[in-house]
């Protein structure tokens, strides 16, 4: 959860970055192939973790990424970010406990500044999925309490610095975190944090010039600012599920079954907020209740909650941000409040694809998976 709070902070940062963009579009569509090392170590954010760490850590990263011509509308407010698919391979240094981590994950890659510059300081965020060798077995491997499946979550942060060396070539040199973790789907779960520092080479595999605008981007520029210039309320619903596990570890996982709804309104090309209601159903909740000798039925087991959100726009992409408060539940061993970090995609003009992680402040409960109806 310390990586969900930074990527906060650099969320907020960026916006501050991307206030008053004058730059022009530019004029080719180029591709890059680049690769990249890394050196770090594994951040023990808990003290029952430190027996895992054995050295330092020697990573290594593939990716290609994508610079457009002016082709989506949100591509002006944020100075024309990159994006593209990078594959991570981390040995952990501990092979007979953690094994190796790797990581394939989509990235957007946001430069900080309008100008065009030599060397220019860009903020990388991508999410993805990752694989971790070396998973918690109780027989087999015991001492593993960071990762309990193979099959993770994985999330990189990057601050990178592109120092171009010609009009086909650039470095990049800066520091960053990557993330894993299975959102408690599968205990133990305390994840694991690399910051690592970075250095790459990245070189033109392809470029096309951009000969006109497309009608695709007027489009889009068309609806964005009649809707800022309306700026009306939004209502979003969406039906999501998940799973998630109980200790000890190596049991059933059980079952999630949410309704969430946020009433939104776009303040800006960037910026949305608003309030919502969320009636969500956790059958691991009903099991813990059991086990202290209180039965309930599922109505009983619901848990009803409001929230105040907000959401990061970037184009038909956005990343909500939710704080919540349970207005009933009965299950009391849980703080009253619960959070929300979400990655939502929209399809057309109302459906709404989501993947979002349900947190109680620094403690993941379950990943939900689902989707929805913008009205």
């Amino acid at each position: 959860m310390k990586f969900k709070l930074i990527t906060l902070i650099c969320i907020n940062a960026l916006s501050i970055f991307a206030q008053s963009d004058t730059l022009s579009a530019p004029s080719t569509t180029r591709i890059f192939i680049g690769a990249s090392t890394q050196y770090g170590f594994i951040w023990t954010h808990r003290h029952n973790m430190g027996h895992l760490v054995k050295k330092h850590i020697a990573a290594f990263e593939l990716d290609i990424s994508k610079s457009d011509g002016q082709e989506r509308a949100f591509h002006q407010p944020f100075h024309f970010p990159w994006t593209g698919i990078a594959l991570h391979f981390i040995p952990l240094g501990n092979p007979e406990e953690l094994g190796t981590a790797i990581g394939i994950y989509p990235f957007i890659n946001f430069p900080l500044g309008k100008k065009n510059r030599k060397i220019k300081t860009h903020l990388r965020f991508g999410y993805g999925i990752g694989y971790i060798t070396k998973s918690f077995d109780p027989i087999e491997n015991h001492k593993n309490v960071a990762i309990g499946s193979h099959i993770n979550a994985c999330m990189s942060l990057r601050l990178n610095e592109q120092w171009k060396l010609n009009a086909n070539n650039y470095v990049e040199f800066g520091i960053g975190i990557t993330h894993f973790s299975n959102g408690a789907s599968k205990l133990p779960n305390l994840g694991l944090n690399l910051p690592l520092l970075n250095f790459g080479f990245h070189h033109l595999f392809y470029q096309n010039l951009c000969t006109k605008t497309s009608n695709d981007y007027r489009n889009q520029l068309a609806n964005t600012k009649a809707m800022l210039e309306q700026r009306n309320w939004k209502l979003n619903l969406l039906l999501v599920t998940g799973f998630n596990d109980l200790e000890p570890p190596g049991g059933k996982r059980f079952g999630v079954l949410n309704i969430e709804s946020s009433l939104m309104r776009q303040t800006a090309r960037k910026h949305k907020w608003g309030l919502g209601l969320d009636l969500m159903y956790s059958d691991a909740i009903r099991i813990k209740l059991a086990t202290d000798t209180i039965h309930v039925s599922a109505f009983e087991n619901l848990q009803p909650g409001g929230k105040i959100a907000y959401e990061f726009v970037v184009g038909r992409l956005s990343f909500p941000i939710e704080f919540g408060i349970y207005i009933y539940s009965r299950y009391k061993n849980l703080t009253p409040v619960y959070n929300r970090f979400a990655v939502q995609y929209l399809v057309g003009k109302h459906l709404l694809l989501n993947i979002s992680l349900k947190t109680h402040l620094a403690r993941a409960e379950y990943f939900e998976f689902g989707g929805g109806w913008k009205f």
